[in-house]
């Protein structure tokens, strides 16, 4: 039988800032009646239609399982009449293995609302354990994770490194963390650890940055904003309330809290340099090697202000080189309203790329990565352009769905407060987007041919990726406002076999995330990281699952571990599951 698992079924470009963002300039008129100039809603009509279909068969399927799953949670503290700014982000999603078993269990972040508390009501966090391929049974209850705040992103890794999943959860303050008691359970460590700030905090992501062998953790803050606020208006409606939009609001500084490696952390934001309040109003983040010199970098994507990459130089404090890297902006000069973010190597060139998705009549951008000489924007001659303006997206997800090499993107989409009265041009929900990358010259929207899912319209926010059946392809968790998850199958005809590989970091942090993954095979030199944040309030099946084309073995696996050295593994196979479990420092290749 064949060993590698088959599945069944160019310079740098700097761009000048501007101080006003032109181009979908929209007018609010307060409660107060006084006139506020803002980028963050449609007013005047969108002259850019439904996203195009492309003319072709896809080569995707994705069945929606969510109905037969036993998942049955919904967010609490979706968009209400008053328009609260904490009702647009929604819940986060976590992927995670919490007991070991080897299946992949459900971790959703829950809200609340002002004007009726989730405390005292039937809503809380809720975490599902996987009993068989898309079976899913609610121990939330027993489990120690209830808990009735104003939940957002979450982050799930073993910060203590003991081999079991912890979990993050950034809120509208306070955040809270739990620590895996390895038992099913968990116990609230928050306090004890010091990470309970009380700024309005939406996704998070734990990564060794400075290679001591415990995971830090990075938490991006919004903006300053109290529920006492008058809502926003479109203009010449009173009567319909709007959330009013981050630019006239105070942006607050991310928070670095380094891992003292005794379960508690210590803030070192400002010393680390990423403490830039003034222009920080992120929402997203993505920690990995971009420019491949041993080091994790860290890319936040902000709304309505430029986003961040964080060099890491070895030393504090890192350096915000953004703009001089050409990941500050859209390509067509306008600072964007960012929301989510995807990593993932898509043109074969052997540098991480970045997608960001943007809000509605913005373009989504596409930064090609080009390793030490930064990026340069590829959206236009890959066709996003036209494919991305209309749609608000949120999560985002670069995986290869068909095992044919090429990382395809997945888009959630939709608005979070309700114009439609006002007009068809003001879409509410909207379709999700699943584009196939052809051979990293140009994305295609099939989405309509893929599945149902696609051909009906939803409030997407948080999207993961995961091998929830153990199957060896990407299937994929996708969180809503006012609905239940779903959970999509991946049963996408394969171009050809997969492998699926665990790092286990022994010098380096145990789950080593945010590691430089290569693999030779007959199918080529890919390249990739284990997911350290990425999508929006998300987070992935740290397993990184790659293709293998027709190759009965890997010619060769290279690791960039994140404590800095780098190992490599020669004519290596997987077991019949796809399975492959590397330890750092073993010489060898334990299969799971």
């Amino acid at each position: 039988m064949n060993k590698v698992h088959r599945n069944t079924a160019a310079a740098l470009i700097v761009l000048t800032l501007v101080s006003t963002v032109a181009g979908y300039l929209y007018v609010y008129r307060s409660s107060n009646a006084s006139e506020n100039v803002s980028t963050h809603d449609a007013v005047i009509a969108s002259s850019v239609g439904p996203s195009v279909q492309a003319d072709l068969a896809s080569p995707f399927r994705f069945e929606l399982m969510t109905p037969q799953s036993g998942i049955d949670f919904v967010y609490y503290g979706a968009p209400g009449p008053q328009a609260y700014m904490t009702g647009q982000n929604g819940g986060g999603v976590g992927v995670l293995d919490l007991d070991n078993d080897g299946r992949i269990d459900l971790f959703f972040v829950n809200g609340s609302d002002f004007d009726q508390p989730a405390t005292g009501l039937k809503t809380s966090n809720r975490l599902y354990r996987c009993t068989a391929d898309f079976q899913y049974e609610d121990v939330t209850r027993n489990s120690g994770l209830m808990a009735h705040g104003f939940g957002m992103g979450c982050a799930a890794a073993d910060y203590d490194n003991d081999g079991f999943t912890d979990l993050f959860v950034a809120c509208y303050g306070p955040d809270r963390l739990w620590h895996n008691n390895g038992d099913g359970t968990y116990t609230e460590t928050t306090v004890a650890a010091g990470v309970g700030s009380d700024q309005w905090g939406t996704s998070a992501a734990f990564a060794d940055l400075d290679a001591d062998g415990f995971p830090d953790l990075y938490v991006v803050n919004y903006v300053e904003w109290l529920s006492d606020e008058l809502p926003c208006h479109p203009p010449g409606h009173p009567e319909i309330n709007s959330v009013c939009s981050p630019m006239d609001r105070s942006g607050q500084a991310d928070l670095l809290y380094h891992n003292t490696g005794d379960g508690q952390f210590a803030e070192i934001g400002a010393a680390a340099g990423v403490d830039l309040a003034a222009d920080g109003k992120g929402l997203a983040l993505a920690i990995a090697d971009f420019d491949v010199d041993g080091r994790l970098d860290i890319y936040v994507v902000n709304d309505t202000s430029p986003n961040f990459l964080f060099h890491n130089p070895g030393h504090m404090p890192f350096d915000e080189v953004g703009t001089q890297q050409g990941v500050a902006i859209s390509s067509d000069g306008r600072v964007g309203s960012g929301m989510g973010v995807a990593c993932a190597d898509y043109d074969h060139n052997g540098y991480l790329d970045l997608c960001v998705t943007n809000f509605r009549n913005q373009i989504n951008d596409v930064y090609a990565g080009l390793g030490p000489a930064g990026f340069v924007p590829a959206n236009a001659s890959l066709g996003m352009d036209m494919i991305s303006r209309s749609p608000l997206g949120f999560g985002i997800v670069l995986a290869d769905f068909n095992l044919d090499t090429w990382p395809d993107l997945f888009v959630a989409n939709g608005h979070f407060q309700d114009w439609t009265v006002l007009g068809p041009e003001h879409e509410y929900q909207m379709h999700p987007q699943l584009l196939w990358n052809r051979n990293g010259q140009r994305f295609e929207d099939v989405s309509e041919p893929s599945g149902d899912y696609f051909r009906q319209r939803w409030l997407g926010r948080a999207a993961a990726v995961a091998d929830l059946d153990n199957d060896g392809d990407a299937d994929l968790v996708v969180t809503h406002l006012s609905a239940t998850p779903a959970l999509l199958r991946n049963d996408s005809s394969p171009a050809g076999g997969s492998i699926r590989l665990e790092l286990i970091g022994t010098r380096s942090s145990r789950q080593s995330l945010g590691s430089r993954v290569e693999i030779v095979s007959d199918s080529g030199h890919l390249v990739t990281s284990v997911p350290s944040g990425g999508s929006f309030q998300a987070s992935h099946d740290r397993r990184v699952l790659l293709a293998t084309g027709a190759a009965e073995s890997i010619d060769e696996i290279r690791v960039w571990w994140s404590g800095g050295n780098v190992e490599v593994w020669k004519n290596v196979t997987a077991d019949d599951d796809g399975g492959l479990r590397l330890i750092e420092g073993s010489g060898n290749v334990t299969v799971r």
